[in-house]
């Protein structure tokens, strides 16, 4: 038979394989797509350094002073100080809410586990007692030495770290609750305040309800509305925050991130670096409040001018943040009594 041999024809892949093909190639996309987001997190949104160890001087309450370099030996290495690690992945951050007319209105401390994906929120009274400059104050005083001053003061007070500040004019939540059309709220009590000096004139029924930003704004500064006066008003704003950070945080409002930016810019104050705060907006993606949230307050009692705190329920307290890798002891803590 003449003539050079038939080529084979050539068969297309089956179906299959053509899948698999497929499937293959856009796995290996966004595999580089990951891989390529992740690095550039880490370039420009790493982890935050912050010191392991943390180094707490002894109460100096009617005391003399610590040694100081000045003095030759450094404060770190003075008698009786007590060294605590931190575990890592653990963050903190004191949180100010501000009114126009000066004064530090609100003071929380925030921790959060990036590990773990947890978070908590502690109110601290305004007129905490503490031991400053040689005399007892109210916490709340402090801020007149600004956001550092406050910063200070609560290490102090807790034997805690704070990594960071963010200090918001609380007309920053009557902007924020309006431009994402309002929170769903269950105000706890009936309230009715003037104070024409502040020009804040506060009248808000009891009860679940639509709050616009105003009756927002409301809602976090009223404190004569309760009988425990400040106390309860800390619980309202821990509860009403979570009620926003909730409702904020919704593919709805994704359009006003824009505006939301220019508030933030306007009304807060923060030493927090804008990678830090990139980092952190991602470690807190899919997080469920309802469970992964603690709120709670320094429990105490009241014995004018001062909130006195309970030294045995806020040492229980500190330790159940999971800041340290040890139990805290009560000596960290400078907790005073007049």
């Amino acid at each position: 038979m003449s003539g050079s041999p038939k080529r084979a024809a050539k068969r297309r892949p089956s179906f299959l394989v053509r899948l698999a093909k497929g499937l293959y190639i856009t796995l290996f996309i966004l595999s580089l797509i990951v891989v390529a987001g992740y690095a550039a997190l880490n370039i420009f949104a790493p982890k935050p350094t912050v010191d392991g160890q943390v180094t707490i001087p002894p109460k100096t309450e009617n005391s003399a002073p610590l040694p100081t370099a000045t003095d030759g030996l450094p404060a770190s290495a003075a008698p009786d100080s007590l060294v605590l690690n931190r575990r890592d992945n653990v963050f903190t951050c004191l949180m100010l809410g501000v009114a126009d007319i000066g004064g530090s209105d609100t003071i929380m401390l925030g921790v959060f586990d990036t590990k773990a994906k947890t978070a908590s929120l502690i109110s601290i009274p305004r007129d905490t007692v503490i031991y400053s400059n040689g005399k007892y104050r109210k916490i709340n005083s402090t801020y007149a030495g600004g956001e550092t001053a406050v910063a200070a003061a609560v290490r102090d007070l807790l034997g805690v770290p704070v990594d960071y500040y963010v200090s918001v004019n609380l007309k920053a939540f009557s902007s924020i609750v309006d431009q994402i059309g309002g929170v769903w709220f269950n105000v706890p009590v009936d309230m009715d305040y003037d104070d024409p000096l502040q020009d804040l004139h506060i009248h808000i029924k009891a009860g679940y309800q639509l709050l616009d930003g105003s009756k927002a704004e409301g809602v976090m500064r009223c404190r004569n509305c309760y009988p425990s006066a400040d106390i309860g008003r800390t619980a309202t704003q821990r509860a009403f925050l979570t009620a926003l950070a909730k409702q904020a945080i919704t593919p709805s409002n994704v359009t006003n991130v824009t505006s939301l930016i220019n508030t933030f810019s306007q009304y807060v104050v923060s030493d927090m670096p804008l990678n830090d705060m990139v980092f952190f907006g991602t470690q807190a993606i899919g997080m469920d409040l309802d469970s992964a949230l603690n709120a709670a307050s320094l429990e105490g009692e009241w014995i004018s001018p001062y909130w006195h705190l309970d030294d045995e329920a806020v040492l229980e307290l500190v330790n159940s943040l999971g800041i340290y890798e040890e139990t805290v002891p009560a000596q960290a803590l400078h907790i005073v009594h007049p």
